[in-house]
């Protein structure tokens, strides 16, 4: 009889140890010898939701102290390098006995590349040792506020992703002075933050930008490499965005080769304000995707600018348009101003989403029908109306003409 548990090759167990919750891979030291220290070994330390519920007492509560406990243990016998470190901290948790500061320390002396830790009540100071993982890859934080880096720190050269959720600056350069100091980075995203009214990115191999917050001023240094962005104004700001903030985002047309963008929430509105339909428009000619969320076509400003995005777009493939209530009154004599000699020759996808049947709506996708000359799918899902409401709009929709023979409108369920 061969000892199939005590034969398995090393690579194999390891393969197997880190896809099961930590938990469970203890639990494997009872199989044999081989198998008795193995889980030590561990490069992958998930001690994520799912390892909070497994630690839950018999009365659904969950004691932190313990579970803090346990992962200090965990890190105290471990053998060798760690290179995934992925921590849950519930809301409940105790900040008296979270030991950041010691679990940060020793992974930065055993090679971490890859940490996320999601903070969701106590909002503490992440531990300055998080500076000394000079062989991050990948670092995603939340809920915590930052100091700055210490005089040693220059910055970490290999790390390509990095996200900062719900952040607290205690000054406004350090997020400047962090991301410079990241050459390699080519992911970033910050979502809703304090302490920081003006964004300035530099960083000049960055590829993907998210940010989704409140600020009055935005700014691009150095941003060559960047193609695809996505910006979200979650309130209106206290101040109206500087013509500065309004030429950063059309300099973008000429300073890198965007292929996606995503407007959402109030920029839209603010950048129809303050004056970014211009003449002559910016053009950005290698751009595949365009996305505008919550836009209220009501205001005429919203609805022109709209349009001049689109006109700005000669090459998009893909239109993605959401539209939220609005006052449904009509356009006036603006319609006459739309130019249906312009043509959008490589328009495959329209996805338009929220329509009630408004003459902005209505009018918008007669002109996309239009002007789309490779049309294939038109989806459209109304938002809140009757079914009678929902009826003769579906039918004013098809009547439209299209310029593509190969035109579908599709009416997606709401």
């Amino acid at each position: 009889m061969v000892d199939f548990f005590s034969n398995v090759p090393d690579i194999v167990i390891d393969t197997i140890l880190e896809k099961l919750p930590i938990r469970m891979a203890a639990q494997t030291s009872v199989l044999s010898k081989q198998w008795r220290q193995a889980w030590l070994s561990l490069q992958h330390l998930r001690f994520d939701s799912g390892f909070q519920e497994q630690q839950k007492n018999k009365d659904g509560s969950c004691d932190w102290r313990k579970n803090s406990r346990i992962i200090s243990s965990i890190l105290l016998h471990h053998r060798g390098h760690v290179r995934d470190f992925i921590l849950y901290v519930p809301d409940d948790a105790d900040e008296d006995h979270m030991n950041l500061s010691q679990w940060i320390s020793f992974l930065s002396q055993n090679g971490i590349q890859k940490v996320i830790i999601s903070n969701w009540d106590c909002k503490v100071f992440i531990t300055p040792y998080i500076f000394r993982c000079s062989d991050l890859v990948y670092l995603s934080l939340g809920n915590f506020s930052l100091n700055p880096p210490p005089s040693c720190f220059h910055g970490f050269p290999k790390l390509t992703y990095l996200s900062l959720v719900d952040f607290k600056f205690s000054r406004p350069n350090i997020f400047l002075s962090l991301i410079e100091n990241c050459k390699m980075l080519a992911t970033l995203r910050l979502d809703t933050w304090s302490g920081m009214d003006h964004v300035v990115i530099d960083s000049p191999r960055l590829q993907t930008l998210i940010i989704k917050g409140e600020f009055d001023s935005l700014a691009f240094r150095n941003v060559r490499s960047l193609k695809s962005i996505s910006l979200c104004l979650k309130t209106m700001p206290k101040k109206v965005l500087t013509v500065e903030t309004v030429d950063a985002i059309n300099h973008l047309a000429s300073s890198c080769q965007l292929q996606s963008i995503h407007f959402e929430g109030y920029l839209c509105q603010l950048l129809a304000a303050g004056g970014a339909v211009r003449s002559p428009p910016v053009t950005f000619n290698h751009l595949n995707e365009l996305r505008l969320s919550n836009l209220n076509l009501s205001k005429f400003d919203v609805f022109r600018y709209l349009l001049s995005m689109i006109e700005c777009c000669p090459y998009i493939k893909k239109l993605d348009i959401s539209v939220i209530p609005g006052e449904k009154v009509g356009l006036g004599g603006h319609i006459f101003d739309l130019n249906y000699k312009y043509k959008l020759d490589r328009l495959r996808v329209v996805n338009i989403e929220g329509i009630t049947g408004s003459s902005a709506e209505l009018k918008l996708v007669e002109y996309v029908l239009a002007i789309s000359a490779s049309l294939e799918n038109l989806f459209f899902k109304s938002g809140k109306c009757d079914t009678d409401s929902e009826r003769k709009m579906s039918r004013a929709l098809m009547r439209f003409p299209r310029a593509s023979p190969k035109a579908s409108l599709v009416c997606l369920d709401t």
